[in-house]
């Protein structure tokens, strides 16, 4: 009796310390039996909560670091008015106005991230053609790319192929990855967007010509706030939200995302598992 109640006093100190915000503690595993797998399952969810507060603590630094940037400079800008240093002309009403926006762009890239990560529990998948979502989508972009004069190519290898998915979430999947790639393409590329068969699977390719990522930065573009060229994405407004929302969507739906180059082009994907009909009952 005393071999099963020591470990489940135990688990009890433990769960107290949990509650108050201390992940580190464990349980020692002293045997393979129930009372031992139910000690390894309580460790794993200590790990797992650990991890989630790192990344909530990781997430608040970053958060505060990017939007450290443009409140300083509309604070130094409104005190060089105040003081006279600088006059109140159209340049500088305008470098503010810039300044806003950036920040607005920020906070609704926070909030979408805090979406995409709700949306994982908020999935309503049903039977779509994958490739009527990314012409939609082209569609919409037409405008934009056209004025860098960015040349559109596409290459779907079928487009009668389904996948199971909830619409609105892979649109989003698939406008982020077009603002990405209009972003970061020089004036007068190209774009491809292609789609490729593999067993039980789709996947969708976004290459682009000029803006290569750095060869040490493609292990890192997915994860939030990475951005390998700051200076480049600020030019841009980029906060290095839109390829973590990507990864959180996409994995969402069972599927894997990822990065190379090739060739002088930058290629992102993502895969998603094909819809098989479901038989009749």
């Amino acid at each position: 009796m005393k071999k099963i109640l020591n470990p489940l006093t135990q688990m009890t100190e433990i769960t107290g310390k949990i509650a108050s915000g201390d992940y580190s503690v464990n349980v020692p595993v002293k045997s393979q039996d129930e009372v031992g797998q139910l000690a390894l399952a309580f460790n794993r969810m200590a790990d797992s909560l650990q991890k989630i507060e790192q990344l909530r603590k990781t997430m608040m630094i970053d958060v505060a670091h990017e939007l450290r940037t443009p409140l300083t400079n509309i604070r130094g800008y409104l005190e060089a008015l105040t003081d006279g240093v600088v006059s109140p002309s159209k340049e500088t009403i305008t470098l503010l106005q810039e300044e806003t926006f950036r920040l607005g762009q920020l906070v609704e890239d926070i909030l979408r991230l805090a979406k995409a990560d709700a949306a994982k529990a908020n999935i309503q998948k049903v039977e779509v053609q994958i490739v009527d979502l990314i012409t939609q989508m082209l569609d919409s972009f037409r405008s934009q790319l056209g004025a860098k004069e960015i040349k559109v190519e596409t290459d779907f290898v079928d487009r009668e192929i389904k996948v199971w998915a909830d619409p609105q979430q892979l649109l989003q999947v698939i406008h982020n990855l077009l603002q990405n790639t209009s972003q970061y393409t020089n004036s007068g590329g190209t774009v491809m967007v292609s789609t490729e068969s593999m067993p039980g699977e789709i996947k969708v390719v976004f290459a682009n010509t000029g803006g290569e990522i750095a060869e040490q930065d493609l292990p890192f573009i997915f994860e939030r706030f990475y951005r390998g060229e700051k200076s480049r994405s600020r030019e841009h407004g980029g906060a290095g939200i839109g390829l973590a929302i990507v990864k959180e969507l996409v994995e969402a739906h069972g599927g894997s995302v990822s990065a190379e180059l090739v060739d002088g082009r930058t290629r992102i994907w993502f895969d998603l598992p094909v819809a098989h009909r479901r038989r009749a009952d």
